[in-house]
């Protein structure tokens, strides 16, 4: 084998190996576009625990709302929704 031929192979070795990676790259970044989303599930509940002490039990997220289920400390449960655009509290029940 050649040395350009052994190149060649070499190259196309790391390209088969990149290629998977930035189709799972973009597939995020076009599911994100999409829902139009600006903050994590993450950043959605440390606003949430600011607001309420607790345990999260779930966190949802539909039509860029996120529903957050938490269990205080006291045995309460509460539902917070935070809006997934601003990470703004929309309702505590």
């Amino acid at each position: 084998m050649t040395k350009w031929q052994s190149t060649l192979i070499m190259v196309l070795t790391i390209a088969c190996t990149i290629s998977p990676v930035l189709a799972v790259d973009r597939n995020t970044a076009t599911s994100y576009r999409h829902t139009g989303s600006t903050i994590n599930e993450e950043k959605a509940i440390s606003i949430v625990k600011m607001h309420i002490k607790g345990r999260v039990l779930a966190i949802n997220l539909f039509d860029q709302i996120y529903r957050i289920k938490v269990l205080d400390h006291q045995g309460s449960m509460h539902i917070v929704q935070v809006n997934a655009l601003d990470g703004a509290i929309i309702s505590i029940y």
